[in-house]
């Protein structure tokens, strides 16, 4: 394994174990047994380790994405791709924390899947089954999944989480499929 690598495998590892709070410099030089300089060399900075984290994070994240199973339904698949978010989030809800922190002032790191999730309605609009423009419909989906993994912010349960989720889900492709004045 590459330094570059191992200095990423243990900021991800301090990053879940102790949040993003204590994704330190130097918590992450003993991590990956390096010095300062040689984390300075890959990654510029604090900063810089963050980003090359949260890139590695959301890569793992849009190949789930991209791996959902394979379903003749486009609604079904739509609802897999939200399941895959909420359930990486809770599983990795430091790493979750992290992109959310930074994609209020870098909303193009979500670009990726926000555009995966863009076309899934896409086509469910081209065959009717969900109403108004897609713009609309992509973004009420895409604020009700954002709205339900903030729940992860309260410390509320997996329960509970998925129960809102659920319900917010439903909600939301029960509005948009159906036509209003």
């Amino acid at each position: 394994m590459d330094k570059e690598a191992a200095i990423l495998d243990g900021a991800l590892a301090l990053l879940e174990a102790h949040g993003p709070a204590g994704l330190t410099t130097r918590a992450v030089c003993e991590a990956a047994g390096i010095k300062a300089p040689t984390l300075y060399h890959y990654f510029g900075d604090k900063d810089g380790l963050e980003r090359a984290v949260i890139r590695r994070g959301l890569a793992d994240f849009m190949r789930l994405k991209q791996q959902t199973k394979p379903l003749a339904d486009p609604l079904e698949q739509l609802r897999d791709g939200w399941d895959v978010a909420l359930e990486f989030a809770l599983k990795r809800p430091a790493l979750y924390a992290l992109v959310s922190q930074h994609a209020r002032t870098e909303p193009e790191l979500l670009a990726d899947a926000y555009a995966l999730m863009q076309s899934r309605v896409q086509r469910l609009v081209d065959m009717g089954r969900l109403q108004g423009p897609v713009d609309h419909a992509a973004r009420g989906i895409w604020a009700a999944s954002q709205g339900a993994l903030s729940l992860l912010f309260l410390g509320t349960s997996r329960k509970d989480v998925e129960a809102v989720s659920d319900l917010l889900f439903n909600a939301v492709i029960d509005r948009l499929s159906k036509a209003h004045p």
